[in-house]
């Protein structure tokens, strides 16, 4: 994982889902195997459906 420092910005950032998804590159054997681009697209990817399910949640249900 990264160092705690990387952590911590990332948390102070509230990037939840970017550390959710670094989290899970870690534990993907083959990661290695996408390139830098491809690594973080799939970090932003995350983040942003993190916070579109976060607004979704938070949504009234009107009807």
């Amino acid at each position: 994982m990264l160092p705690n420092p990387t952590l911590d910005k990332l948390q102070a950032l509230r990037l939840h889902g970017m550390i959710k998804a670094l989290g899970e590159q870690h534990a993907t054997p083959d990661i290695n195997d996408l390139s830098f681009d491809e690594r973080l697209g799939l970090m932003v990817d995350r983040e942003l459906t993190e916070r579109e399910d976060a607004r979704l949640t938070l949504m009234p249900i009107t009807g």
